[in-house]
């Protein structure tokens, strides 16, 4: 609940800001290109914690391969997601490119600082030097 409380709820402010900027801008298309490009986002990062940290707990022996196999999953249905978004003759015609790319890249870069930020005050010993 660390993860929600702390990273994927500002991220959804952020998602919501950049958003409202992008209305401003671009209009319609981009409100709901940005809109698209930082949801995606956030489900493709916020899934691992959601799903991934149970797994690792149950069987820490197997939480390598559980989250290879599952990023590798995550990556295939992020092309076809995108692929099917972005394509000019269907929902395509309806999303502002531009929009979509900068809200992916200033979500992840939100979801990336606010993460090494909860991890950095979690105290939780990474390395065993003895």
């Amino acid at each position: 609940m660390l993860i929600v409380r702390r990273v994927v709820l500002p991220c959804l402010v952020v998602v919501a800001a950049i958003a409202v900027v992008a209305a401003f801008v671009g209009g319609r298309e981009a409100f709901l290109g940005a809109l698209v490009g930082g949801v995606l986002v956030l489900a493709f990062l916020g899934s691992s914690p959601g799903l991934l940290d149970p797994l690792a707990k149950k069987n820490p022996m197997a939480s390598l391969p559980i989250a290879l196999g599952f990023f590798a999953v995550k990556a295939v249905v992020a092309i076809v997601v995108l692929a099917v978004l972005l394509d000019e003759d269907g929902i395509g015609r309806h999303l502002e490119r531009q929009a979509v790319a900068t809200a992916m890249v200033l979500t992840a870069g939100a979801w990336i600082t606010l993460h090494l930020m909860t991890l950095r005050r979690s105290r939780t010993p990474i390395y065993d030097l003895e």
